[in-house]
């Protein structure tokens, strides 16, 4: 039975990843890091280090595929500084105290939702 649940659930995951608009991959990816960015604040705030460090790890690896996700054809210049952004989030989640500073969760939460916010603006002025 246990297979058989993996099994679904990877397809769904597929058909999510194959069936989805750009924007909608990039949705799933925005607000999983922001949620994720909670729950790490929370941790450090509940004095939880090595699950807070977890929750690094996994916005850490959500954040290198937003980095991978660019696509440098269509704009290059807002690329280029998007990365740059990126790999200051992952230099942040990779500092050694991540566990017991709550500023560095509210600093990758407040840039995180910055960009998702001009992500949906910039979504809404080009549908139709």
């Amino acid at each position: 039975m246990a297979g058989t649940n993996r099994y679904g659930i990877g397809m769904y995951q597929r058909v999510l990843a194959v069936g989805s608009t750009p924007f909608e991959r990039i949705s799933t990816m925005y607000l999983g890091s922001l949620r994720i960015t909670k729950q790490g604040l929370k941790a450090v705030n509940s004095g939880e280090v090595a699950y807070a460090e977890e929750k690094a790890e996994k916005l850490h690896a959500i954040v290198q595929r937003l980095d991978q996700s660019l696509d440098y054809d269509i704009a290059p210049e807002l690329c280029q500084n998007l990365s740059k952004l990126y790999g200051h989030i992952m230099a942040r989640l990779s500092d050694v105290t991540i566990g017991t500073d709550p500023a560095i969760f509210e600093e990758i939460h407040s840039l995180l939702n910055t960009l998702w916010v001009g992500f949906q603006e910039a979504h809404a002025r080009t549908s139709p």
